[in-house]
C-alpha cells in the first residue's frame, strides 16, 4: 500500500471532524497558559455580582447565570484528566489551576463534597468533580478558562435553560 496516499486520505477523512466546531464551544486553546475567552464586560461582571447580592446559601458554590462560581461571583472549573473523587492536578498544574479549598471544618453539601488532596488539604468538588480556579479569570463573569487546552470546563447548571443573557459555553466533563 502505498502510505503517503492512505495518510492523505485518513486525513481528508477526519479533517471535516476537526474543524467545525458546535457555535457555542470555544475553540481549545493549543497552550494550557492561553485563554479561550474574552473577560466578561462590565454588565456581565455586574448582573454576576447582582445575583450573587440577591441568593442566600451556605453552599461551597453558586450557579449563576447557568454557570458555577464561588461565593465572590469567580468562575470554577473541572479538569477531564480528574477522576471521580480524585484531583490528579498537582505541582505546575494546581500553580496554574489553583483548587477551590475547604475549611478543615466544612463537610459535604448537597451534590458538593470534598476529596483530601496528596498534600492533605481538602478541596471542594462538585457531583465528584474537583474544582479549579483559572489566574486569568480576573473579576466576576470572566470564564477566560473554558476549554483551556481542551480540558478545562466551566462547570454548567444541569438545571438552567439557556437564554440569551448567558454567555454562550462548553459542556462540563461527564460527572
Amino acid at each position: 500500500m502505498n502510505y503517503p496516499l492512505a495518510i492523505v486520505l485518513l486525513l481528508a477523512l477526519v479533517a471535516p471532524a476537526f474543524a467545525q466546531l458546535p457555535p457555542d464551544k470555544p475553540a481549545a486553546s493549543s497552550s494550557m497558559f492561553e485563554s479561550t475567552r474574552e473577560p466578561a464586560t462590565d454588565e456581565e461582571s455586574a448582573a454576576v455580582v447582582a445575583e450573587l447580592e440577591t441568593r442566600n446559601s451556605s453552599a461551597p458554590a453558586l450557579f449563576v447565570r447557568g454557570y458555577l462560581v464561588n461565593r465572590k461571583g469567580m468562575t470554577l472549573y473541572v479538569f477531564d484528566r480528574d477522576r471521580p473523587g480524585v484531583s490528579t492536578c498537582y505541582r505546575a498544574c494546581e500553580r496554574l489551576w489553583p483548587p477551590l479549598l475547604a475549611d478543615l471544618d466544612a463537610g459535604d453539601y448537597d451534590e458538593f463534597s470534598i476529596v483530601e488532596r496528596m498534600d492533605g488539604s481538602r478541596q471542594w468538588a462538585w457531583r465528584e468533580q474537583p474544582l479549579y480556579y483559572w489566574p486569568d479569570d480576573k473579576r466576576p463573569g470572566d470564564i477566560t478558562g473554558d476549554n483551556v487546552s481542551g480540558v478545562w470546563h466551566i462547570v454548567r447548571d444541569p438545571d438552567a435553560q439557556p437564554d440569551a443573557s448567558e454567555p454562550a459555553a462548553s459542556e462540563p466533563a461527564a460527572s
